[in-house]
């Protein structure tokens, strides 16, 4: 064979001379066999044996399909031949396909074929380029089970998970991120995906993609992700480079993981933060923690202010001491060395001196706290009372001048009674002096007689001076003052000014007193008015009342070992029942020109000495009974037998 030319109107390649096919062929890493268009092999190269297994001699003559084509498909192979000879487009054109190709073992495996028609002087020859593809097929079918096991396990993690490119085209999403946002794949590729974000955080999200992409770091951002049914949820996406062995980026793998419960704790205190914060303003309490063994403090934005510190002060103990009044720095000391020490719960008031001279009334609670680290902390809170004590003043004050009120009222009412309690003693020192006068104008005065008028004088004079005194008292405006008292002396008091009241209102008073009470400690003249109160409110309601007997009766007990009772009862009509809840109400009144103002005081005034008064239907008389209790005095036994003493000489 001398060579192949090109004939007319064909573009087929020119094949050079055997001798130098010959080295081509031997030197070739693929199998290169030639064949006549009607299959029969002209030439077959080494490379061609050892892939096949049929030496040169035994291929050469031979059909093609008959030594590397299975049964199975040798009838197919050979049409299609047949159709490509025919179709005309083997000019100047090679075909590549893979097939199956089959060893003279009868082992089947996977080739690479490219075929190319070539012309000499005889006519069309077909060269072929077999190469063995099975390591290639391998390899592809081991890339292809590691892709599918990789997105098995993508598919079976509990989260949402993708995979994107080198330039960030998203190019993968696992099935529960697919289930999660009712998307499909193609519809979430590339960078579609963002319809499934929530609007308003599509362009930080996107913004911090790009970032990435540039700078090739992996990073973490947040936003909302939209489920199936349309509902959005806050998700953490988390992202990771995958590197090959240059450490040039292969892909992106992430994550998106629901975090919405975390969003919902994160918010929920953030409101409560706030509402905390709130309240501490609106109620003048600031918190605080103090770790005791390492003195670290941490202080609520109301404690700096109360303090009057800047937030970005740390005050030393000793710039908290100064604060302190003078008065209170003692009792600060003391305190904080309690809690230093073992104290395990402190409460107690102290006032601060702002730089600007005002002082504020402080109260400060704290309970001893041990946290699982084993640190000891003092946590509590500090309450600014300053502008309660300024009302509480007030609100004193304006009881007081109620108090004063009523009393003053009280005497208007038993004006007569002033009067003709008055009038006794001056008509008896009266008539007395008189006697005194006939006595002494006697040739020879008895002396005895004189002296004993005098004294009867004296008394009366006495008398009328105590009561005197005891009606500037009430009508005073002045400041409670506690002194050792016995009840019963009060009660005995109190009805001597009302005595006149009781007789023109024909109402009969019996008393009931115990024996030796111990004394409480008051004020003679905020209690006096209590019992005046209680019994003039009796005669008022029995004189609305129709029946013919008026009584009241007043008692005294000590029901146990702490409180001592005084109780007034009453003949009338009772009260109904719907309005005792409301009677000591300040300006509820059962009276049509009733101010409302007597009973209320006299619960502020029980209350304010430790007592407590109450009503009820119970009398043994038939109608209303009020009653007060006192607690007892607690003093040394000589004050105790001076108390006793001073009750003795007043009966």
């Amino acid at each position: 064979m001398t060579g192949f030319a090109n004939t007319e109107g064909n573009a087929l390649r020119l094949l050079p001379r055997w001798d130098g096919l010959r080295l081509f062929l031997e030197t070739s890493l693929d199998a290169v066999i030639v064949v006549k268009p009607d299959g029969a092999v002209v030439e077959w190269n080494n490379r061609a044996a050892d892939v096949f297994g049929w030496s040169r001699n035994e291929a050469i003559g031979r059909n093609l399909a008959d030594l590397v084509i299975s049964e199975q498909v040798r009838e197919g192979h050979n049409n299609g031949i047949r159709r490509y000879l025919e179709s005309g487009a083997i000019d100047g054109l090679s075909a590549r396909i893979e097939a199956s190709g089959l060893r003279s073992s009868g082992e089947e495996f996977p080739v690479e074929l490219s075929i190319t028609p070539v012309q000499d002087d005889a006519g069309i020859l077909l060269v072929g380029c077999l190469r063995d593809i099975s390591e290639r097929k391998r390899a592809d079918e081991r890339a292809s089970q590691a892709e599918r096991e990789l997105r098995l396990t993508l598919d079976s993690i509990p989260t949402l998970a993708w995979r994107a490119r080198p330039d960030g085209f998203l190019e993968y999403f696992n099935k529960r991120w697919l289930d999660y946002t009712g998307l499909s794949q193609e519809q979430a590729l590339g960078w579609d995906w963002e319809t499934a974000i929530h609007p308003a955080d599509r362009p930080a999200l996107h913004g911090a993609w790009l970032k990435m992409l540039a700078t090739e770091t992996p990073s973490e951002v947040e936003a909302r992700i939209r489920r199936f049914d349309g509902t959005y949820r806050w998700f953490l996406f988390r992202t990771e480079a995958l590197r090959d062995e240059r450490g040039a980026i292969a892909a992106w793998y992430g994550t998106n993981t629901d975090i919405e419960a975390r969003k919902q704790i994160e918010s929920a205190l953030q409101r409560s933060s706030a509402y905390l914060a709130e309240t501490q303003k609106l109620s003048l309490t600031g918190t605080f923690a103090w770790d005791v063994v390492t003195n670290r403090r941490f202080w609520s934005d109301e404690t700096y202010k109360i303090m009057g510190f800047d937030r970005q002060a740390k005050p030393s103990l000793e710039e908290l001491i100064n604060r302190v009044h003078p008065d209170d720095r003692a009792l600060a000391r003391h305190q904080i060395d309690s809690a230093a020490q073992d104290a395990n719960n402190l409460e107690y008031e102290l006032r601060l001196l702002m730089p600007d001279g005002k002082i504020k009334y402080l109260q400060v609670i704290a309970h001893r706290v041990i946290l699982e680290t084993g640190n000891v902390e003092m946590v509590g809170a500090l309450i600014d009372k300053t502008e309660i004590r300024k009302s509480q003043e007030a609100l004193d004050a304006a009881q007081a001048a109620l108090a004063h009120a009523s009393r003053v009222a009280i005497l208007g009412v038993i004006g007569a009674t002033i009067a003709h309690e008055v009038k006794q003693p001056l008509a008896a020192i009266v008539t007395n002096g008189e006697a005194g006068l006939r006595w002494l104008g006697r040739p020879e005065p008895p002396d005895e007689k004189v002296k004993e008028i005098t004294k009867q004088m004296i008394a009366d004079a006495r008398r009328a001076v105590e009561i005197i005194d005891g009606i500037r008292a009430m009508g005073a405006r002045q400041a409670p003052r506690q002194i050792l008292l016995t009840l019963d002396d009060i009660v005995r008091e109190s009805i001597v000014f009302l005595r006149h009241e009781f007789q023109a209102k024909s109402t009969s008073v019996s008393l009931d007193l115990a024996p030796a009470l111990p004394p409480v400690l008051g004020d003679r003249t905020q209690l006096q008015q209590v019992v005046v109160n209680l019994a003039i409110n009796a005669v008022q309601a029995m004189a609305q009342s129709t029946a013919a007997r008026r009584s009241i009766l007043v008692r005294t007990m000590q029901p146990d070992a702490e409180m001592v009772c005084c109780v007034v009862e009453d003949s009338g009509p009772g009260i109904e029942a719907t309005r005792i809840p409301r009677l000591f109400d300040t300006f509820f009144t059962t009276k049509e020109t009733g101010m409302g103002m007597g009973l209320s005081i006299s619960r502020s005034i029980i209350e304010t000495h430790g007592g407590r008064i109450r009503v009820d239907n119970g009398s043994v008389l038939g109608g209303a009974r009020f009653s007060f209790d006192l607690p007892i005095a607690t003093v040394p036994a000589s004050q105790l037998k001076s108390a006793t003493s001073n009750r003795a000489n007043s009966e």
